[in-house]
């Protein structure tokens, strides 16, 4: 059979196609260049999805830095001239232009099912014949979605080296191998490349646990194909195929309904409801209706949660609504983080206050007669000291620290900056079904005959029995694997959960009662009942909408047996039922009637016994997790596709309130708001109900873009394109979607919320350890500088030589910076509220502390060095005094710089102990050893040399620790 689509030739529309141009042919694989693909990530992953679902291509690789794709192909069926116009086709912007044979995703909803049998041109009492069905495959390609591409070696490198601060080095070496001074830059780049080794070695390791998460079974389907049900590949599915619909089935296309019978359907890993969603194929929905109210459809990546039915598929592959969020998360790059742009900000300055304070040595040593030759390495050095060589690696190993400590409380993180993000987080945008509940109903309670159990159930009494055996036997799911598996509806499985939890053993009861049929939910009626007999009597169990139960409903059960159902119990029942369904719950009414053996059954008449209240319960730890945040500054907004109502109960229950008000917006509110209004509302707003994964998407850029660091958690495929987007990403790893997981920064590997807040309070400890190793290194490199300056202003030369400086950068800056982002964490550092993310690193109060603090180790310094040449004469030891005295200081100052500033409490970190007292040690050995001595160019220092270095240390920690505590404002806020 072919189809009409099958015989049209493709149009194409007029779109102007960037240049393409061979590297390399060889037969089924070639490298192209492509014009406008260098440094645009975004044009690789529009290339690499476009290019992926194409026939006869097998794999494809786009890399940013050389603008060439390298693309493995089938030669018989793609010659190079079609190759390289499909690779123009898909470089270009804008949308690809289209296939008319390839159905396009929107629409199929506001058709009847005969409507779309017929514009699919299929059967649904024959489906497909196989060479049809081949034919599709051929034009269409597999049902494949494209799949994420790791990073490469290169890219993850390429990631760490690419700063201000990193390339400021790489300027730095540079000018040392200009200069001469070889070994300083041979350290230098040792630095880089370690800092670049650290992160690598991180990031990978992270994603071998991450890829040992992917779920690597492969997907089959049921389908008909000619008159013939049979399971295929889900790779192979086809638009037109007819899909067969069980419990339990995986659905693995987009398609529409033409029957079925009582058929819901689980769609939470795409819309975020949280109940199966009843379908209803023969609804026609408007245009506009969203993803969770097309009830006439059905979505890959979603389950059949009951019942059965024929579908049409109508989408595969990229053109799926889970395709549209893929590409939509290609389409989004993840946005730095606030550490990287403070530290990018940072290093421009630092630039501009060497060149400054360089270019006024180079003016003042001339003016003093210094040979101009000799003043160029003196700058030049003076240059390289001046930046904190120390910075990236410290960074990169703070953050890996971070990252190891996090891996223990399994916690993954993917991107090591991430790390740093969690701690400036101002906002959580948490996801609700999967996230903060558990994505599984269960029982909450009880209303029978005017009491209210609330489950578990401490006493179980003659009514509450009658109840959990009716819930049992109008029940069609099983528990499997020892009841932690449910092989039908979550709403029927929690009901056997209940009776299993009571101690009520299910299966005996249910070979006392074998079922002789089943009367299923039909349209318009929101009940079921199934007939059971023991041989004596035949017993009809009823359960459905509270209402539509009760109606048929005669009498009901109290203590005392059964009574007539009077006018004020029916209202006692509606009360009890509006006030549970007011807390967000599912509410099922119970009933049963008992039939003589050979009584034909009935559905009215019922003895009424109560309503069963269910819910998705909250995960244990999200009500402190979120307790934590609001006290640590951090406000969290729900955001989900699930009703209003049930999200404002599960907000209220959290704790996610606005004096005791939950402010609640629908997906309607948000229909032409521009992003600055989307802000304005977020702003105001506690929960975000019955949006879409793009909506999800814009609350996330539109507060981003208003000065908030967002923090995205979820799990389903819906959330994906927000998790993207967001700051920071934190995904679910036990019960996540494979989706959710790639795209994420932070993977919770136990999928436990409260591990978010123990991820903030280590970004924040591990941005304050940053801060405050920052603060030591500029300290540090611009005393040294200072150093040189003032001697030159009070005409006594330059004490230090171009290798004692790359000593003291060696020695005193790297080792204590390093031990300094080991600090633990304060105990406020989740009592305090986040820093601003548009304010620098260090404010300028703070940078005015660096300078005074520097101007201490520069004034202590040059008081050694003119002691020493006052009372020996001999510049040549002074000089080592100088030096001795400006690297133990910077040492020392360390202490200074620990959290607290309390030199007594050093105990708390036994690693800059060590440090401290190692380097001081080497410093010593520098002036005593002969062959540090020839190197460096020092001489031995007797006792009262050491007495002038020892005071002078001493003199900088006690002015420094002082001015901290006289003067606050000065300190780092850290």
């Amino acid at each position: 059979m072919k189809t009409a689509a099958a015989r049209r030739r493709p149009s194409r529309k007029s779109v102007v196609l960037p240049a393409v141009a061979p590297v390399f042919t060889l037969p089924g694989r070639a490298r192209v260049r492509v014009e406008g693909l260098r440094r645009r990530p975004d044009v690789a992953t529009r290339l690499i999805a476009r290019l992926t679902g194409q026939p006869a291509i097998r794999r494809v690789q786009a890399s940013t830095l050389t603008g060439n794709v390298l693309i493995i192909f089938d030669a018989p069926a793609l010659d190079l001239r079609r190759l390289l116009a499909v690779v123009a086709e898909a470089a270009a912007s804008g949308p690809m232009p289209h296939d008319p044979a390839r159905p396009r995703a929107e629409g199929w909803h506001t058709l009847t099912a005969d409507g779309v049998v017929r514009r699919l041109e299929t059967s649904i009492a024959a489906g497909l014949d196989v060479e049809e069905a081949g034919a599709r495959l051929a034009r269409f390609g597999d049902n494949r979605l494209p799949e994420p591409r790791p990073k490469s070696t290169l890219e993850i490198i390429t990631g760490h080296v690419m700063s201000v601060p990193v390339l400021v080095l790489g300027v730095a070496a540079t000018l040392s191998i200009v200069s001469g001074a070889v070994i300083d830059a041979g350290v230098i780049i040792a630095v880089i490349g370690i800092n670049a080794v650290v992160g690598y070695v991180t990031e990978r390791r992270v994603e071998r646990v991450l890829m040992s998460l992917q779920n690597a079974t492969m997907p089959r389907a049921l389908v008909r194909r000619e008159k013939q049900d049979v399971l295929v590949p889900a790779a192979s599915l086809v638009v037109g195929d007819v899909l067969v619909l069980r419990a339990g089935h995986e659905i693995a296309a987009d398609a529409r309904l033409v029957e079925v019978q009582a058929l819901a359907v689980d769609e939470s890993a795409l819309t975020g409801e949280s109940l199966p969603v009843s379908k209803r194929p023969h609804e026609v929905c408007a245009d506009d209706a969203g993803l969770a109210d097309r009830v006439n459809m059905i979505f890959a990546g979603t389950v059949v949660a009951e019942g059965a039915g024929l579908a049409v598929v109508t989408s595969t592959g990229r053109d799926t609504e889970i395709g549209r969020v893929r590409t939509l998360v290609g389409e989004t790059a993840a946005p730095p983080t606030p550490l990287e742009r403070q530290l990018d900000r940072l290093g421009r300055k630092l630039v501009g206050v060497s060149l400054a304070f360089c270019g006024g040595t180079l003016v003042l040593g001339l003016l003093r007669g210094v040979p101009l030759v000799e003043m160029l390495r003196s700058v030049i050095s003076l240059a390289v000291a001046a930046v904190p060589e120390g910075l990236p690696a410290v960074a990169t190993t703070t953050l890996a620290l971070g990252v190891r400590r996090m891996s223990a409380q399994r916690t993954l993180v993917r991107r090591l900056a991430a790390v740093e993000s969690l701690g400036a987080t101002t906002v959580i945008c948490a996801d609700k079904t999967g996230t903060v509940t558990e994505n599984r109903m269960s029982v909450y309670g009880w209303h029978l005959s005017g009491t209210e159990y609330r489950s578990p159930v401490a006493e179980y009494d003659a009514r509450l029995a009658r109840a959990l055996a009716i819930g049992v036997l109008c029940n069609e799911a099983e528990l499997a694997n020892g009841g932690t598996e449910i092989r039908g509806s979550s709403t029927e499985g929690a009901l056997l959960r209940a009776a299993q939890h009571a101690g009520f053993d299910y299966e005996p009861l249910r070979r006392r009662f074998p079922l002789l049929g089943v009367r299923p939910r039909q349209n318009g009626e929101n009940w079921m009942a199934t007939v059971h007999h023991d041989g004596e009597r035949r017993l009809i169990a009823v359960k459905g909408a509270p209402e539509e139960v009760l109606a048929r409903a005669t009498h009901w059960l109290d203590a005392t047996g059964s009574q007539p159902l009077t006018l004020e119990a029916r209202r006692a029942i509606r009360a009890a039922n509006a006030g549970f369904a007011a807390r967000g719950m599912r509410v099922l009414g119970l009933a049963y009637r008992e039939l003589a053996p050979g009584g034909e059954p009935a559905y009215d008449d019922l003895v009424w016994l109560g309503l069963v209240a269910l819910s998705d319960p909250v995960r244990s730890g999200v009500r402190e997790a979120i307790a934590a945040c609001r006290t640590a500054g951090i406000r969290t907004i729900l955001i989900t596709g699930d009703q209003a109502q049930t999200a404002a109960a599960i907000a209220r229950d959290l704790g996610i309130a606005h004096n005791g008000h939950v402010r609640v917006a629908e997906a309607g509110q948000l229909a032409g708001l521009d992003r600055a209004a989307l802000a304005a509302l977020a702003r105001e707003i506690d929960v975000f109900a019955r949006v879409t994964p793009e909506h999800k998407y814009e609350i996330v850029r539109a507060l981003q873009a208003a000065g908030e660091v967002v923090a995205m958690t979820g799990d389903g495929i819906n959330d994906a394109a927000a998790l993207r987007a967001a700051a920071i990403g934190v995904a679910m790893g036990e019960r996540g979607t494979d989706v959710a997981r790639d795209v994420a920064d932070v993977v919770l590997l136990d999928d436990d919320f409260g591990s978010i807040v123990d991820a903030i309070a280590q970004g924040r400890t591990i941005r304050d350890n940053i801060t405050r190793a920052l603060q030591f290194l500029l300290a540090t490199n611009f005393s040294e500088i200072l150093v040189t300056l003032g001697a030159l202003a009070v005409g006594v030369g330059r004490p230090l030589s171009a290798t004692q400086f790359l000593w003291i950068n060696l020695l005193s800056d790297v080792f204590p910076a390093l031990a300094l982002a080991t600090e633990p964490g304060s105990a406020d550092v989740m009592k305090r509220p986040p820093l601003d993310p548009a304010k620098p690193l260090m404010s300028g109060a703070g940078l005015a502390g660096v300078g005074a603090e520097a101007a201490v180790l520069t004034a202590t310094t040059l008081a050694a060095h003119g002691l020493a040449f006052a009372s020996s004469g001999d510049s040549a030891r002074a000089a080592t005094v100088a030096f001795s005295a400006l690297t133990t200081s910077q040492i020392l100052h360390a202490l200074n710089c620990r959290a607290g500033s309390s030199v007594g409490s050093v105990a708390r970190n036994p690693m800059l102990s060590g440090v401290v007292g190692g380097t001081v040690a080497l410093q010593a050995l520098a002036t005593q050893v002969p062959l540090l001595r020839r190197v460096l160019g020092v001489t031995p220092l007797a006792g009262g040399d050491w007495l002038l270095v020892g005071g002078a240390a001493l003199a900088s920690l006690g002015l420094v620790g002082l001015g901290r505590r006289s003067v606050p404002a000065l300190r780092p806020a850290v």
